[in-house]
């Protein structure tokens, strides 16, 4: 995905020291950019880089920027540093940080982004030199799965070019802070404990094909994880992650509509003084239905592109930021 809608995890909450990456660069002519990997001294650019492509992307088709400055470019690119398991890759030229990369590794499987390359350096392929170096990186995943917004042509067909291909249509959906909402109090629902991490790891695990341990982690420490119950077995689960612009709502996976919706419904009460934002697949009609009635409105049509082996099951699936990844 070359831009992203949703912000990061807030500013100033995390204490420790980003870890350093090592430098591996790629040869390279003058004036033409060096692929290597993103250190901490490269926050500063690549916050400005998220910011401006980001913002100017979504300007270009007449949508309303997601990330609104270089300082919340900045804190999201901190996360992505700080907290893997990931590869994180820029572009460099002449010392100045063209373009950045992710790619999300989660066991068999991966996600990418975010992908990103500054407005004065577009046009020059560096999109396609920062995701085929990012690929090499993931030749032991199965697959690598991304977002891809429906209104950004461009980006689309160079996905496309490199083996990516459409396998299921999402819907980007917000829910604005004025909206009234009210807890749905069900009984089935409660926060994740410490005590059931492996237990929600396997059930996920043959749903999403992905090794999440990590992500719940995260998402307990900075957020909330709540799984729906029918008495000891467990029916679905939704991570939410506080943002300093609105709540992420996903990752979902449930064994129905109905379980999803009342997972749903919780989230948005506890959070009920912040805007919410979840990517939902467009096949679950009723789902989508009935998150319209409770004020979801949509923000814009996402394409969920593959390569590789990975496909949706039956369950019901939402995102996220990004297909993996915080």
């Amino acid at each position: 995905m070359m831009s992203d809608d949703f912000d990061k995890a807030p500013a100033g909450r995390h204490t420790e020291a980003p870890r350093e990456r090592s430098v591996v660069r790629t040869p390279s002519r003058q004036n033409e950019p060096q692929i290597r990997d993103m250190t901490k001294t490269d926050l500063d650019q690549v916050g400005n880089i998220l910011f401006e492509a980001f913002s100017c992307g979504a300007a270009r088709h007449g949508y309303a920027p997601q990330i609104t400055s270089a300082e919340e470019g900045a804190s999201w690119a901190w996360t992505l540093l700080r907290h893997g398991p990931r590869e994180l890759l820029v572009a460099d030229v002449e010392n100045r940080v063209a373009g950045v990369c992710c790619l999300n590794p989660r066991g068999d499987h991966g996600g990418v982004g975010p992908v990103a390359v500054g407005p004065s350096f577009q046009g020059r392929g560096m999109g396609r030199q920062l995701l085929g170096a990012l690929l090499m990186r993931a030749e032991g995943l199965q697959s690598v799965r991304l977002f891809q917004e429906a209104f950004n042509p461009a980006s689309f067909s160079l996905y496309y070019s490199l083996d990516f291909f459409p396998v299921a249509d999402l819907l980007d959906l917000f829910l604005n802070r004025a909206v009234w909402r009210e807890a749905d109090h069900c009984g089935k629902i409660a926060e994740l404990p410490a005590a059931d991490l492996d237990a929600v790891c396997a059930y996920d695990l043959p749903k999403s094909g992905l090794d999440r341990r990590a992500d719940f982690a995260y998402y307990r420490k900075w957020g909330k994880v709540f799984l729906y119950r029918e008495q000891t077995e467990i029916r679905g689960y939704i991570a939410c992650l506080p943002g300093s612009q609105s709540v992420q709502l996903g990752p979902l996976v449930a064994e129905g509509e109905e379980e999803a919706l009342c997972l749903f419904r919780h989230a948005v009460g506890l959070f009920k003084d912040r805007p919410c934002q979840t990517r939902v697949m467009a096949r679950n009609h009723i789902l989508v239905k009935s998150l319209k009635k409770l004020g979801f409105h949509l923000y814009c049509l996402n394409v969920l592109m593959v390569r590789g082996s990975w496909r949706p099951g039956t369950h019901v699936e939402a995102f996220g930021r990004f297909p993996e990844g915080t």
